[in-house]
């Protein structure tokens, strides 16, 4: 039997990831868990069945194994994770893994993780825990992302490159080999990065420069 899992967030990203787990065949969808949808509506196919504080009951009533955290932005994704921790310490998170993924000799991924369609993760690269990859990233060898970091459609990263917690690429950045990002930085979308950036900024252009500084927890995403 499937494992039965619960998706938490009802937003623009619940529906990629409803598409991987869907392709993977690997887990039975229960429902969402949303802050703002109508409770009993449905959303990409599935029920909203409550909110994140009626978690525990939710387990026990819909027989709830495992979950995936499907928020785009970094620091949301944290906060959820917080407070699931703060109700249910020991509540397992899955992976939604593409199966067109390409996976690396050595590759280590850790929980929560989101990898969409086409990616590609060469060896000995490792992908922290709740760090969400889009559409056709490619991760060359040896890089180290940390957790809560995000990959945009197309970005690709050379080898050795680190990339902090909480901090997001945009749509299309390349990252030249040997860098490091800092903690909850932001590269803009088509930015080359040819040099080592701080924590907490916003940096684009090409090269990517650094534009201004930023919150821990400031939003980057559209959608938001």
């Amino acid at each position: 039997m499937m494992k039965r899992i619960v998706l938490f967030g009802g937003g623009l990203h619940v529906g990629y990831c409803i598409d991987i787990i869907l392709q993977e065949g690997k887990f039975e969808i229960v429902g969402i868990i949303d802050s703002i949808g109508e409770i009993g509506s449905s959303l990409y196919g599935f029920e909203i069945i409550g909110r994140q504080d009626d978690l525990i009951p939710l387990i026990s009533d819909k027989n709830i194994e495992a979950g995936v955290i499907t928020i785009g932005d970094n620091y949301s994704r944290k906060q959820v994770f917080d407070d699931i921790m703060r109700q249910v310490p020991d509540f397992e998170f899955v992976n939604a893994i593409h199966p067109s993924v390409i996976v690396g000799s050595g590759v280590e991924i850790g929980i929560g993780v989101v990898v969409m369609a086409g990616c590609i993760i060469n060896p000995y690269s490792k992908v922290s825990n709740f760090c969400f990859l889009a559409t056709g990233a490619q991760v060359e060898h040896d890089c180290l992302i940390k957790d809560f970091a995000s990959l945009s459609a197309g970005c690709v990263l050379g080898g050795k490159v680190t990339i902090g917690p909480y901090s997001a690429l945009t749509l299309g950045v390349i990252v030249m080999d040997r860098l490091s990002i800092g903690e909850n930085t932001v590269v803009g979308s088509g930015s080359l990065v040819t040099k080592n950036l701080p924590d907490n900024v916003l940096a684009y252009g090409n090269p990517a420069k650094i534009i201004r500084e930023r919150g821990l927890g400031e939003k980057f995403l559209k959608s938001n």
